[in-house]
């Protein structure tokens, strides 16, 4: 795992010559085979909130920080060669109230890992409350069980994330708004919408005669909620699926004819579903295609597909990192403030450290 740090410089050190009790502005763990030490920030002592950064800082991670003004606490990340991680909180935490920034790394395994740790080392080292920011929510698709001998695995992070230590959530369009019931009664979550944000940033392009265009029937609710923020017309693609990350789009509910298309969704993996609803779109007449979605995961070859079909503008929020190869389609919209607001609800001294 590549461990980045901020703020502050990081010390690399060879496997040979990991240090043993080295005196430095922090006390430095003794490890054998440590190749990375990562220390970040310089936390302000008499706030009574505190921000743990992640090992690998995302532009929503900055934004949160230039919001509340704090900087994040000392924190120590480093990988084994063997692939487990380790989590060293530095910083004084001890009666504050603890937010974990969203992990940024490419393995969602290790992000979660490493926020499990976190939350733990943060309750052992005295933390009032524990708050996760998890603006994707993972695991969030395996919610229930389609086939025989499947687990569910949304329910088992929420009672990791429990086990862990963490006292409450921040996240941003689950998958399914259920998932929330999977969170003991005792555990806070904040469900956020970015729809808000999608709208604002459509109603800027003034773009005329809108149809509002659910990629498959799973998404109606979701789509109608669209339409009626735009007061506009919807539609809806049905879809056949063969196999997971395999869909075909096989006929459209509704007229898009000459009108301007927004397919919305909360997800785009792989981009088959939303390339082959564009697809036929274009088919049945429409004239340009915008794609909304909460999440863009964009993995495998979502990029080329997203670039090959027939869409001008791919719009979602930065609750995962662009990709290093993302295409000029992708634009992202910012969820620091709607986070921050979350936050100050949460946690009512951080407007004392507004800046």
């Amino acid at each position: 795992m590549k461990i980045t740090a901020v703020g502050r410089p990081f010390y690399n050190y060879p496997k040979s010559n990991a240090p043993v009790n080295k005196k430095s502005s922090l006390s430095v763990p003794k490890f054998q085979g440590a190749d990375i030490f990562c220390f970040t920030g310089n936390s302000n002592a008499n706030s009574k909130v505190c921000i743990v950064p992640s090992s690998n800082p995302t532009n929503l991670e900055q934004g949160i920080k230039q919001k509340t003004g704090i900087d994040p606490v000392d924190t120590v990340v480093k990988s084994f060669k063997n692939g487990e991680t380790y989590v060293n909180i530095a910083g004084n935490i001890r009666g504050k109230d603890v937010y974990l920034m969203p992990a940024g790394g490419n393995s969602v395994n290790d992000n979660l890992m490493e926020t499990y740790l976190k939350a733990d080392a943060a309750k052992r080292a005295g933390a009032d409350r524990v708050i996760a920011i998890m603006p994707n929510f993972d695991y969030a698709r395996q919610e229930k069980r389609t086939e025989k001998g499947e687990p569910i695995a949304a329910r088992l992070n929420m009672d990791l994330l429990k086990t862990s230590g963490v006292d409450g959530i921040i996240t941003v369009d689950m998958h399914t708004p259920a998932l929330e019931g999977f969170a003991p009664n005792d555990m806070n979550v904040v469900h956020l919408e970015s729809m808000g944000l999608m709208v604002d940033y459509i109603k800027s392009k003034e773009i005329p005669d809108l149809v509002v265009v659910s990629p498959d029937l799973g998404g109606t609710k979701r789509a109608d909620k669209l339409a009626k923020a735009l007061e506009c017309d919807k539609a809806i693609v049905y879809k056949s699926r063969k196999a997971h990350n395999e869909a075909t789009a096989e006929d459209l509910i509704g007229n898009v004819e000459g009108k301007n298309c927004i397919l919305f969704d909360d997800i785009i993996d792989t981009a088959g579903t939303i390339a082959e609803a564009s697809k036929l779109l274009k088919k049945k007449g429409a004239k340009d295609i915008y794609v909304c979605a909460a999440h863009g995961l964009f993995n495998g070859q979502a990029m080329q597909k997203l670039d090959d079909a027939p869409i001008k503008e791919v719009i979602v929020t930065n609750s995962v990192p662009n990709k290093p190869d993302s295409i000029e389609k992708i634009k992202q919209v910012d969820l620091s403030g709607q986070i921050v607001d979350a936050m100050k609800e949460i946690s009512p001294d951080i407007e004392a450290d507004d800046k």
